[in-house]
C-alpha cells in the first residue's frame, strides 16, 4: 500500500527478480485480473474463501491470509493461477514508443524479451511463484479488501430490503402431474330462452 499521497499519485512499480536474473513489473490489479484471482481462489480454495477471509480484519492479516489461500488454491488451479501471474506482470526493460512508432530494432528487442518472459512464466521456480504471490498480495491486499468490504454491505443492504427473498424450488414432477389433473368445477347449464 503506498505510504503517501505522492506514491499514490507516482507510485513506484514494484519489480520482482526471479532466480534466472530475468526481472518482472508487478502491474496494478483491476477487473480481468480481478476475475482471474477469484477463479484461482473458487476453483483452488472453494468454500475456505469465505470461512478464512475476513475483510474487516486488520490488513496486515487480511493480506497474509489471503496470500495463504492463493497459495494452496495453485495445486488445483494450475493454469488458471499461470494465466493471473501472467496477467499481472509485465517483463521489465521493453521499450515503450510513448506516442511514437517503435523502430524495427526496438520491435525486435521486444520480443526477445517476451519471449524469455513466456518461457520463465510457463514453469516458474518454486520460489519464484511465492515470491510473485507475496509482490502482488503485498499490493493488492488492501485494495481487495476494500472491495470486499464494499460489496459485503452492499449484500447486507440488499438482504435488509426484501429484495433477496428465498426461491423456491422448481415443483416435482409428481407435482406437476397432480396439477394437469386438476378437476374443474361444473359449470351450470345455459341459461334457455323460451
Amino acid at each position: 500500500m503506498p505510504d503517501s499521497e505522492l506514491d499514490r499519485l507516482d507510485p513506484q512499480p514494484v519489480v520482482v527478480k526471479l532466480q534466472s536474473g530475468f526481472a518482472l513489473e508487478v502491474v496494478r490489479l483491476k477487473t480481468r485480473q480481478m476475475f482471474r484471482l477469484l477463479k484461482v481462489l473458487t476453483h483452488g480454495a472453494g468454500p475456505l474463501v469465505q470461512q478464512q477471509l475476513d475483510f474487516g480484519a486488520d490488513a496486515a492479516e487480511f493480506g497474509r491470509k489471503l496470500m495463504a489461500l492463493v497459495v494452496i488454491s495453485v495445486p488445483d488451479a494450475e493454469n488458471e493461477f499461470i494465466e493471473f501471474l501472467a496477467s499481472m506482470t509485465k517483463p521489465t526493460g521493453l521499450v515503450e514508443g510513448k506516442g511514437r512508432k517503435l523502430t524495427k530494432q526496438e520491435q525486435e528487442d521486444n520480443k526477445v524479451i517476451w519471449e524469455k518472459y513466456q518461457d520463465e512464466l510457463n514453469n516458474p521456480e518454486p520460489m519464484d511463484l511465492l515470491d510473485l504471490v507475496e509482490a502482488i498480495i503485498t499490493q493488492e491486499a488492501p485494495e481487495l479488501q476494500a472491495l470486499g468490504k464494499r460489496i459485503a454491505s452492499l449484500t447486507e443492504a440488499f438482504s435488509k430490503t426484501g429484495a433477496a427473498t428465498e426461491v423456491s424450488p422448481p415443483p416435482t414432477p409428481q407435482e406437476l402431474h397432480e396439477a394437469e389433473t386438476v378437476t374443474l368445477p361444473e359449470t351450470s347449464p345455459e341459461p334457455s330462452t323460451s
